[in-house]
């Protein structure tokens, strides 16, 4: 049998300080008094530890941690799809963990990961202000962020470029002379729905006859026993506006199961799309190209992201030290019936 290598977190709880403390007095940055570095390092080598910055690569564990919101998701099952066959083809194991963008299961989470023999961190942040990740890279964990950025947080970032991908949509629906149009996306403060926001902003800035009004939708999809099918939300806040009398003539999506149930409302209450609204989505989830009429939607860039994210990662693990990395891929938007007027 194996014998497990100690973790940083059990030398930190052996002399009753904290993971970061232990990690600044073995790599020899600042705020460590020399008597702390000292007993760190007495401590280190009574239990055998090694310091994953010192540590011989060959020891280290092949298993790599991956958090995501929920795995029933068109993008998040698509990253983990490129992100399951990076980490296969390098030999490495793939632990798989959800948050349901729960603050306090993303903080158990990343304790059970800090305690764990793991390589290194794929992940995507719930983004709140109790942040549990400086843990893990104040630790040496390489970390790769996905989609979401953590504030001040050192370490790699792959994600969409999630204002482009929705100023082009709102641009598209300009140009097919739409002036008066509803932004209808999720209610949860993350970046992506913050930056989808900006780019309909954006582009409706740059037409003085535009006028734009904003619909948040509940965010039950991460629910307990709930997979991501939110069309019945949408559908009820269509249905309340369509009531209210609001006038618009475009709608544009921050989700294509979002904009199931904006088609269906729009149908019932006998407005045609795209002649009275048109309609755009998010996510050019497969079922797009079927919807009736078929969608125009944001296609997202999702396994690229997760092969970069993937290979990023194994570039930390194999030694780079280099600067961190922030990239966002830009999205590419498929006009289809719902937005096209002839």
């Amino acid at each position: 049998m194996v014998k497990r290598r100690p973790t940083l977190a059990e030398l930190a709880d052996n002399l009753g300080i904290s993971a970061n403390t232990a990690s600044r007095a073995l790599t020899g940055r600042d705020g460590v008094s020399q008597r702390t570095r000292e007993l760190v390092r007495t401590e280190a080598k009574r239990i055998g530890y090694l310091s994953r910055r010192t540590d011989d690569a060959n020891d280290r564990s092949k298993s790599i941690a991956l958090t995501i919101p929920s795995p029933m998701h068109a993008f998040s099952a698509e990253l983990f799809a490129a992100i399951e066959a990076g980490a296969r083809a390098a030999d490495r194991s793939l632990d798989v963990y959800v948050t349901e963008e729960n603050s306090a299961r993303e903080r158990d989470i990343v304790d059970h990961i800090m305690r764990s023999d793991v390589a290194g961190v794929i992940a995507i942040p719930v983004q709140h202000d109790d942040n549990p990740w400086p843990t893990l890279v104040d630790a040496d964990v390489p970390v790769v962020m996905v989609s979401r950025e953590v504030d001040a947080l050192d370490c790699d970032f792959v994600g969409v470029d999630s204002e482009a991908g929705q100023y082009a949509a709102t641009r598209h629906l300009i140009s097919q002379g739409c002036r008066s149009l509803v932004i209808l996306d999720e209610d949860l403060e993350i970046s992506t729905v913050e930056q989808r926001r900006h780019g309909f902003d954006r582009a409706l800035s740059e037409t003085p006859d535009a006028v734009a009004h904003a619909v948040s939708v509940p965010s039950r999809r991460f629910e307990a026993g709930r997979g991501s099918w939110r069309a019945e939300e949408a559908y009820r806040a269509c249905v309340e506006l369509i009531a209210s009398g609001h006038s618009f003539d475009a709608i544009a999506l921050g989700d294509d199961d979002f904009a199931l149930g904006a088609l269906r409302a729009l149908d019932e209450a006998g407005i045609r799309t795209p002649e009275d609204v048109c309609v755009t989505g998010y996510g050019d989830h497969p079922y797009a190209a079927w919807a009736s009429p078929a969608l125009t939607s944001v296609k997202l860039p999702s396994r690229i992201i997760g092969e970069l994210a993937v290979s990023r990662l194994l570039q930390r693990l194999a030694g780079d030290t280099g600067p961190t990395m922030r990239r966002q891929i830009a999205p590419e938007l498929v006009t289809r019936a719902s937005s096209i007027r002839l």
